[in-house]
């Protein structure tokens, strides 16, 4: 049932880090981190390269800098940017 309703979450939220994962569903990282590669093994989600920290960022965790995406039908856009933590700074993927 979990896994239902990870691949509705993400389905309707596009993207997400696993800690916001960790704070909706109240699961630990390792038990996300679990399930989230069985959904990435069925080809519905997949993991996404790990920005860089912001140059003056230590609040970030390894949680708040690892996302996971929806797998949709449409060809996906280059990624090149995105948060990289919760204070909205700017980082590159690597």
């Amino acid at each position: 049932m979990i896994l239902n309703e990870i691949q509705d979450y993400l389905s309707q939220q596009g993207r997400a880090s696993l800690a916001q994962m960790q704070i909706h569903f109240g699961i630990h990282a390792d038990a996300l981190r679990g399930m989230l590669n069985r959904l990435i093994r069925k080809g519905r989600v997949q993991k996404l390269p790990t920005p860089k920290r912001c140059h003056h960022c230590v609040d970030c965790s390894q949680e708040s800098l690892e996302f996971y995406e929806w797998v949709t039908d449409e060809p996906a856009a280059a990624i090149n940017k995105q948060e990289c933590c919760s204070h909205g700074s700017k980082a590159s993927v690597q």
